[in-house]
């Protein structure tokens, strides 16, 4: 074997120390930028789905991209991390109080509802059952400690989760000023990369994105808006004071898992404990069946109208990516899953694009053969 000559080896050192320390530059910049991943894609997330109204509101303010990114940080502020941080407050400070009543409220004996014996075949089993239940005090009391604990120690988490979430908020509204004044030079690097990465179908990938991702936020957005809606009007059929700042709180809570609970949950015990409890069945019944169904129709609905995915790969996707990925999963399952689709039928088309060419340049090679073999006095007549 011939030895390799002094700058072929040279050559290959310096590629495979430029790799290395390649390497470790990636590596550095993921330690540092992981604490903010999150906050990093959902900034993103936010400025290529409200794009189109950025890009109006600068053509109005004549260019000024500074401005406008500020007038769009303020509307954010204005209208998602203020609400969420009131309802975060009075969430604090309501919360002992409402663990205290409840305890009183079983010390004091919890009176069984009438309305359960119209209910068939086992409405009457479960009125004495919840009599005779209710009727030794001292066991109540137990159930109910053993109940209390663990909701006071999740409501201590839930209202953690809501602070943590507004610094969040705060965080993911400070990144996407940046992304709104700087977009256009953001969106030509990364249309740079993907070409480098994904060739021709460059374009593509990235419409497919931009374009699930808007479609998955119109999803939340409405579907946000539609329990809001349904929940106000629960709210004011069953007379619960508060109405509209009870479905905006809805609103609100909606993108967070079980949100909604706590607001019509919280509706039915106050009627509980105002004697109507007619009122508080209908708002438990109202809750479960109306405003908390639609979280799992209408956001699938919602996103495949905008996507190219079918809607059973929609709700895969965004169930999926919410196991997988935690919130922000919301997103990325249905885009990776449009990816996924995308590249396929891509590899698909072009092998089948590949077969006809690949049969006539066999058949163009088995008759060049042939005319070889035989000679070209044989093939005259």
């Amino acid at each position: 074997m011939p030895d390799m000559p002094l700058s072929t080896m040279t050559g290959r050192f310096d590629t495979i120390f430029r790799l290395i320390g390649a390497g470790i530059i990636v590596v550095g910049i993921y330690l540092v930028l992981q604490p903010f991943l999150s906050a990093l894609l959902v900034a993103g997330v936010l400025a290529i789905s409200t794009w189109p109204l950025y890009q109006r509101l600068l053509d109005a303010m004549g260019g000024r991209t500074t401005w406008s990114a500020a007038l769009m940080m303020l509307l954010i502020l204005v209208l998602v991390v203020i609400p969420i941080a009131f309802l975060a407050a009075a969430a604090a400070d309501q919360l002992p109080a409402l663990f205290t009543v409840v305890k009183g409220w079983f010390a004091g004996g919890v009176k069984v509802p009438e309305q359960l014996r119209s209910i068939p075949v086992i409405g009457d089993r479960i009125y004495d059952q919840l009599t005779l239940l209710s009727s030794d005090k001292d066991q109540l009391t137990a159930i109910a400690q053993k109940l209390l604990e663990p909701a006071g120690k999740l409501s201590v988490a839930v209202v953690r989760t809501l602070g943590d979430g507004i610094l969040q908020l705060l965080l993911v509204t400070f990144i996407v000023f940046f992304y709104y004044r700087d977009g256009n030079r953001v969106a030509d690097v990364i249309g740079r990369i993907s070409g480098r990465i994904s060739g021709e179908m460059s374009i593509e990938v990235l419409d497919i994105i931009v374009g699930t991702t808007r479609s998955v936020f119109i999803g939340i957005a409405g579907t946000a808006a539609a329990q809001g809606l349904v929940a106000f009007i629960g709210f004011l059929i069953a007379g619960v004071p508060g109405a509209f700042l009870l479905s905006v709180g809805t609103f609100v809570l909606s993108v967070v898992p079980m949100g909604p609970v706590l607001l019509w949950g919280g509706a039915a015990v106050w009627l509980y404990l105002q004697g109507e409890t007619g009122w508080a069945i209908f708002m438990v019944v109202w809750g479960t069946v109306v405003i908390s169904s639609i979280d799992n129709f209408v956001k699938p609905l919602l996103i495949a109208r905008g996507s190219t995915l079918s809607l059973a790969l929609i709700f895969l996707g965004v169930l999926g990516g919410v196991i997988a990925f935690g919130f922000i999963g919301v997103i990325l399952g249905p885009v990776l899953l449009a990816l996924g689709v995308a590249l396929g039928r891509k590899w698909i088309s072009a092998r089948d694009a590949g077969i006809p060419e690949a049969t006539g340049a066999v058949a163009a090679a088995a008759a060049s053969t042939a005319i070889e073999t035989t000679g070209p006095e044989s093939t005259a007549p």
